[in-house]
């Protein structure tokens, strides 16, 4: 970490990276990448469902997703990054329906690609699924999943090739101010580095401010993930369904209950955002078996009766760096530093929008391009006079 860079970016998940990426792109060359992981995309990015959809509620996260998943499928022509195309069903039943109606007209007319699909429909593409209170699909179509660690290492390469530099295992211990009082360096260990500071630190986000007497709006919520193997039998065949894409893989499926199914590699990776999970930060957080059969399995069984009685082979539990205002991300400047993050779960869906936004930020623009080459308001991230709706596709 010899000499002092122009820009410091604290944290290597893919927010910190597509940050760093961005800003060496726009022309910054003296920059560097500090994570207390030993590797890029270690913390919570590794520990994802790894997927990406443009269906929310909100124009803005509309915009931050359909933007960077434009780059994504760019990337994925050039190297793999494990990116597949194969939807979001949504299984909802006629509550649900009415509730959603006023968000799938406002994605209809914003050109949001999705269908609903009647109750034959849904028989005839899953025979072995049971209906139970479900009455409608509903399809998104430019929506599917990737490998967040080939995505990292995508950036991170490109980081290396435009001269940044990245430092792993080091942990950032206090900030240095210059005369006006605002964040200019930071400390690691006995180190002092100066120069513009970048707080990409995902759920460690409100940790990281406060050694700098700041707080973030940003909360940490565990998530958790379980791994059900589908190497044969009645769930490799549901794994490998036809219809729906071109891979002839079952769409991640979201349930009415909100337990969802996401295909892997010869698996499913069951999950559930718990909305009574209290929010809290665990340095090293674990999987719980009882909440998997207790509060997963048997949302699961009632429409999938081939996942009845199914252990995980594996499993793993990360968090979500919740933004309770309104489940929209920030880009802003606070005490000096440039903050980048409360993604609120969809942090891979929209990093490389957010690493341009956070560049443009540092650059003082007014508005960026973003990868499918519309512009974008760099102050709609701010938190200064911020009146947005909340988001309600939270998964």
């Amino acid at each position: 970490m010899a000499g002092d860079p122009k820009i410091i970016v604290i944290g290597a998940g893919i927010l910190g990276l597509a940050s760093a990426y961005h800003l060496l792109k726009s022309g910054r060359r003296d920059l560097l990448v500090i994570d207390r992981l030993q590797g890029a995309g270690r913390g919570n990015t590794a520990r994802s469902a790894a997927a990406y959809r443009d269906m929310f509620s909100s124009e803005l996260n509309r915009r931050l997703s359909q933007g960077s998943i434009a780059v994504y499928e760019q990337i994925q022509k050039e190297t793999d990054i494990g990116l597949k195309r194969i939807g979001y069903l949504w299984l909802k039943t006629a509550e649900q329906m009415r509730q959603s109606r006023a968000s799938l007209d406002a994605m209809a007319r914003a050109g949001v690609e999705f269908e609903t699909l009647e109750p034959q429909q849904l028989r005839k593409l899953l025979p072995e699924m049971r209906a139970g209170s479900m009455v409608h699909g509903i399809l998104g179509r430019n929506c599917g999943i990737l490998n967040p660690n080939l995505l990292c290492r995508f950036y991170e390469k490109g980081i290396m090739a435009s001269g940044g530099r990245l430092v792993y295992g080091a942990e950032v211990t206090g900030f240095t101010r210059n005369r006006e009082g605002l964040i200019f360096g930071v400390k690691v260990g006995e180190q002092i580095l100066e120069g513009t500071v970048v707080v990409a630190a995902g759920v460690w986000m409100g940790a990281t401010l406060r050694l700098a007497g700041l707080q973030a709006p940003v909360v940490p919520r565990k998530r958790q993930l379980f791994s059900i193997s589908a190497k044969e039998g009645p769930l490799r065949q549901l794994l490998h369904t036809k219809g729906f894409s071109a891979h002839n893989l079952l769409p991640f499926t979201i349930l009415p209950g909100d337990a969802y199914l996401r295909p892997a590699t010869a698996a499913f990776i069951l999950g559930f955002a718990n909305p009574d999970q209290p929010p809290g930060l665990e340095d090293q957080p674990e999987a719980e078996r009882d909440f998997f059969v207790q509060r997963i399995r048997p949302q699961i069984e009632e429409y999938f009766p081939p996942f009845q009685g199914a252990a995980p082979e594996y499993a793993w539990a990360g968090h979500y760096a919740d933004h309770p205002a309104d489940s929209h991300p920030i880009v802003d400047r606070v005490g000096g530093a440039i903050i980048v993050g409360g993604d609120s779960g969809s942090g891979i869906m929209k990093a490389d929008a957010l690493g341009r936004i956070a560049a443009g930020l540092y650059f003082g623009m007014d508005r960026v391009e973003l990868g499918d080459g519309r512009p974008f308001q760099v102050g709609d991230l701010g938190l200064k006079n911020r009146r947005l709706a909340p988001e309600e596709l939270v998964i």
